[in-house]
């Protein structure tokens, strides 16, 4: 295979380097360019393996790069490559502790990780055999965990993502929905409500429902004020977030008896307990032609490298704890996505949200399922690498129980110098501020009518939230995981507008769905903070240029402003 494949499109930014040499680069080995860390990352994963060039120059040139652990850790004696892990968490002394023990196994491996609250019981219910009397219930716990992992940090990269995750018949479901009302509460931690087509049904028709426990019925509530509660949340602060449950279970690991509970922090990986998966995306930029148009053949080269990658990637990690590395070997998901999708609108002159942005969208995830699945099930017939125990058990069995991923792409988007996921450009002007420093990002084609964002900053053109939910729903079509993805509102939106997005993400399949109301919250990653074009972000005073530099006169600052295809969301 011709390593001319994968030529160089445009060379790393200077914001990619700063992010590299901040978190990234191996300073035991020395390392200072990226590619150092390509061939660290690819002697480690892909070893002498065929067409190892070819995969080389892939990710050298950032057509595909793996998810951040794999970035930091691989080649690392006992490190972790994986992101995503869910636990179960059983209403046993000895399981809780097993599980606190386990989120910290996988904080100090370099993971985020889920679970659900629902098997342990209400505060105030009666525990038998116990001093103490009663319970504390599921959020003293969730709390307990939240404050043990703020105390860690991962790998030394980056503080560790939570989700909880809470059933609405779970009898303490409206405390867990209230939980966050005030800011900072359990900051490291999202929260997702668990609902089921019958609690949706009842929500539309008005009906009442009843919470229980272990049988027993506790308290009847409208289905529709439960409900209301949690836009009302979403409105205030975007939380919590909403599961369909009925959906995330609607995938490969229903087939082999497995239930889903929970997912991972960014929920575009629901998991059954003890569930892990690796992920690595696709810079749908670097595959247009010369004539504008997407290269297939190309990207299935790419697809078919990329789901040999990941595989591998299973085998070479290591595991916090035997149950996760037991359950990994017998399912072996990878997790492929794309990212650089608003990006590559913008470059086809296509307006985000359009018609034709989403049958572009459906084409290209289209493509790259079946050329997925077709990679897995050649792996899972070639040599010794036959599909492992519960893949065996699939109507069409294959090496990987699942294997599309769509994650929110956040640092590796910035590396690679394109947009993050399937979200739209965040604004026209975007301010980045994370624990690698503060970022400020001009995107060069806001002026063009085929512009769109999500928050708009100098009079651009809004994505509306019908839009983010019909692109969320088009790419979960094809993707038998998850999808992240923000459906963004404009600050002024209505809780009644909210509510109506919830249902239609229901209505169209969604997994789940995590909207924000623009300027909602006191702290966000991403701000467009009332930019100006040739405007200081620091000061506001007018920019002028020297040699190329954009300078402030006020407070002395230089090239504070990086000229880009795109804003980047985390």
């Amino acid at each position: 295979m011709a390593i001319e494949l994968f030529p160089e499109v445009r060379k790393l930014s200077k914001t990619g380097m700063q992010i590299l040499e901040k978190r990234y680069f191996n300073k035991a080995l020395k390392e200072t360019s990226w590619e150092q860390l390509v061939d660290r990352v690819v002697n480690s994963i892909w070893g002498n393996d065929k067409d190892k060039d070819a995969f080389r120059q892939m990710i050298l040139n950032t057509y595909f790069v793996p998810n951040s652990p794999c970035l930091v850790n691989a080649g690392r004696a006992g490190a972790g490559l994986s992101a995503c892990y869910v636990v179960d968490f059983p209403d046993t002394t000895e399981g809780i502790y097993k599980t606190k023990l386990d989120f910290a196994l996988i904080a100090r491996k370099g993971g985020g990780c889920g679970t659900s609250l629902e098997k342990i019981r209400p505060e105030g219910s009666f525990v038998s055999r116990s001093s103490h009397g009663y319970a504390g219930g599921p959020l003293k716990f969730a709390n307990t965990i939240s404050h043990d992992m703020d105390a860690m940090t991962q790998s030394g990269f980056r503080s560790m993502a939570i989700m909880f995750t809470q059933s609405v018949y779970h009898p303490d479901i409206i405390k867990f929905i209230t939980a966050k009302q005030e800011e900072g509460v359990i900051a490291n931690a999202n929260m997702s409500v668990l609902v089921d087509d019958k609690f949706m049904q009842a929500v539309i028709d008005d009906k009442e429902y009843w919470t229980e426990f272990n049988g027993k019925q506790y308290q009847k509530y409208r289905a529709k004020e439960v409900f209301d509660l949690m836009i009302e949340g979403a409105w205030r602060n975007g939380e919590p977030g909403i599961l369909f449950r009925d959906r995330i279970n609607e995938s490969p690991y229903s087939e082999v008896g497995e239930e889903i509970f929970s997912t991972n922090p960014c929920s575009e990986q629901p998991l059954p307990p003890n569930g892990v998966c690796n992920l690595g995306s696709l810079d749908l930029t670097k595959f247009i032609d010369e004539y504008g148009q997407m290269n297939y053949e190309k990207l299935s080269i790419a697809v078919d490298l990329a789901v040999r990658f990941l595989d591998k990637v299973v085998d070479k990690t290591t595991y916090p704890t035997k149950d996760i590395e037991k359950w990994s070997k017998e399912n072996r998901p990878i997790g492929l996505g794309i990212m650089g999708y608003a990006d590559y609108l913008l470059m086809r002159k296509i307006a985000y949200g359009s018609k034709e942005a989403l049958d572009e969208l459906g084409n290209i995830m289209f493509w790259i399922h079946n050329r997925a699945i077709e990679t897995s099930q050649k792996l899972a017939g070639r040599f010794k690498l036959r599909a492992p125990k519960m893949a065996r058990k699939l109507k069409h069995p294959r090496r990987n129980i699942t294997i599309l991923t769509i994650a929110p792409t956040g640092t590796i988007s910035l590396i690679a110098g394109c947009s993050s996921g399937i979200e739209p450009v965040y604004s026209e002007i975007t301010v980045r501020s994370d624990k690698t420093g503060i970022y400020t990002f001009v995107n060069n084609l806001a002026s063009e009518p085929y512009f769109r964002c999500a928050v708009s900053s100098n009079g651009a053109v809004e994505v509306t939230w019908e839009e983010h939910i019909k692109t969320l729903a088009t790419a979960q079509r094809f993707v038998d995981s998850g999808v992240s993805k923000t459906i963004n509102f404009p600050s002024g939106a209505h809780r009644e507008t909210m509510a109506k997005a919830a249902i239609l993400a229901w209505e169209l399949g969604c997994k789940g769905l995590a909207m924000y109301r623009n300027s909602s919250r006191k702290v966000e990653v991403l701000t467009p903070k009332n930019l100006q074009r040739n405007k200081c972000p620091v000061c506001n005073t007018e920019m002028f240029e020297i040699d190329g530099k954009e300078r402030c006169p006020s407070c002395k600052k230089e090239d504070l402003i990086e000229k880009t295809l795109g804003s980047y969301d985390d």
